[in-house]
C-alpha cells in the first residue's frame, strides 16, 4: 500500500465547527460590550475578503488608540479562542454537537490498518488539542504521528507549509500522504504539497471550487462508506 500517512484537517472536517468561530466572536463582542453581531452571511463574507484580519475591524469598533492595536489583537485572539473551545467542549458534552458522519469509523480503520495519522489545522495548537481530545479521546490524541497547529508555520493554508511539516514530523515522503479536507484552501495546500486530497465540504465551503481534489464526497458515509482501501486506490 502506497499510503503511509493519513493527515486530517480539524475545523469543518472532523466536526462541523466552522460556525463555532462565529459564535465565539459574537460571545466576545458581548463580553466587550459591543452591539455588533455577525450572522452566518456576515461571517462568510469576512472569511472571503478579510482572511485573518477580522481583529482590525473589531479594534476599530473599540475606538482605542492605534498604538494599542498589537497588544489588543493578541488579547482578543486569546479570549476568542478560549470561547471557541468552551462552546465546542460544552456542546460535545451535552450531545448537541457530534462528529461528521463516518469520522470515527474511518479513523478507526486507518489505525487498525497500521497507518499513522496526523492532524494539520489552522487552529492554534493548544485549542486544537483540546477539541480533538474532547471529540476523539485522549488515546487518539496520544497516538498521533504528528500534530501541527496554526502557529507551527509562518504561512497558513492555502500555502502547503503545514502539510509539508506534518509529513516531515512523521518522517514520511509527501508522495505517500493522503489528506482529508473540507475547504478549497485546504485542498490547495494539500495538492501543492504533492499529496492525495479527499474533500468532504463543510457548511461554509459548499460553493468552493474543488476541481483539483482527487475525490469529493458529501461525507465519509455518503453515497457509501469510504474506506482505507478506497483512499489507497487514489495513489
Amino acid at each position: 500500500m502506497n499510503l503511509k500517512l493519513f493527515i486530517s484537517d480539524l475545523d469543518g472536517t472532523i466536526l462541523e465547527t466552522e460556525d463555532y468561530h462565529r459564535l465565539a466572536y459574537n460571545a466576545l463582542f458581548n463580553e466587550l460590550g459591543l452591539k455588533q453581531t455577525w450572522s452566518k452571511q456576515d461571517y462568510v463574507a469576512r472569511l472571503q475578503t478579510m482572511g485573518g484580519n477580522k481583529f482590525r475591524e473589531i479594534f476599530e469598533w473599540m475606538k482605542l488608540p492605534e498604538d494599542e492595536y498589537r497588544e489588543t489583537k493578541v488579547q482578543l485572539y486569546q479570549r476568542k479562542t478560549e470561547l471557541y473551545v468552551e462552546l465546542i467542549t460544552r456542546d460535545l458534552g451535552n450531545g448537541t454537537l457530534g462528529l461528521r458522519p463516518g469520522i470515527v469509523r474511518f479513523f478507526t480503520e486507518v489505525m487498525e490498518a497500521g497507518i499513522p495519522t496526523a492532524i494539520a489545522t489552522a487552529c492554534v495548537g493548544w485549542a486544537a488539542e483540546k477539541v480533538v481530545e474532547a471529540a476523539l479521546g485522549e488515546q487518539f490524541l496520544d497516538s498521533l504521528a504528528a500534530f501541527c497547529g496554526g502557529e507551527s508555520t509562518p504561512r497558513h493554508k492555502p500555502a502547503p507549509d503545514i502539510y509539508l511539516l506534518a509529513a516531515k514530523r512523521a518522517s514520511v515522503p509527501t508522495s505517500a500522504c493522503a489528506v482529508l479536507e473540507d475547504t478549497s484552501h485546504g485542498m490547495r495546500a494539500a495538492k501543492d504539497a504533492g499529496m492525495i486530497c479527499v474533500v468532504t465540504p463543510s457548511e461554509f465551503a459548499k460553493d468552493h471550487d474543488f476541481t483539483h481534489a482527487d475525490l469529493v464526497l458529501e461525507d465519509l458515509e455518503t453515497p457509501m462508506p469510504f474506506t482505507v482501501e478506497g483512499m489507497a486506490s487514489l495513489f
